[in-house]
């Protein structure tokens, strides 16, 4: 399956989102986007920390969600605004949702951008679990 994380940038959320998930769902495809990234863009500094002291895989750099990219079996955004985003631009995609609302959780996924290194940590603990209960959903659905 291949499942790709979008959020603004594509360098703070979704790159943690996407390194996390290589480690915990090693047989899917995993891939990072963001709706406003600019190609090449260094992923910040503390999502990189964060990934390399958790034993993650570190995405290389930003890139821009394209056309190519609405082919994803599952494109998992941080937020509504994100989801609505993707909607606009590429039509009412069905396999667009939050991350969030695909594993039953509420809680949109918060930036950290521009924020302390506690907030980027907080950040990360918050898309584990998520990835976490991602993973229990994939191999319920999937067996």
């Amino acid at each position: 399956m291949r499942i790709l994380f979008v959020c603004t940038g594509n360098t703070c959320r979704s790159p943690m989102a996407e390194g996390i998930a290589k480690s915990l769902l090693p047989d899917h495809e995993i891939a990072s986007r963001g709706i406003m990234a600019q190609d090449g863009a260094p992923i910040a500094g503390h999502t990189r920390d964060l990934l390399e002291a958790h034993d993650h895989p570190v995405p290389k750099s930003a890139t821009a969600f394209s056309q190519d990219d609405v082919d994803a079996d599952l494109i998992l955004a941080m937020t509504t605004s994100h989801v609505q985003h993707i909607q606009m631009l590429y039509g009412d995609t069905l396999n667009v949702v939050t991350l969030s609302e695909y594993v039953g959780e509420t809680n949109e996924v918060s930036d950290p951008f521009g924020g302390s290194y506690v907030q980027y940590a907080n950040t990360f603990e918050q898309l584990s679990t998520l990835i976490r209960q991602l993973q229990k959903k994939l191999d319920t659905e999937l067996v």
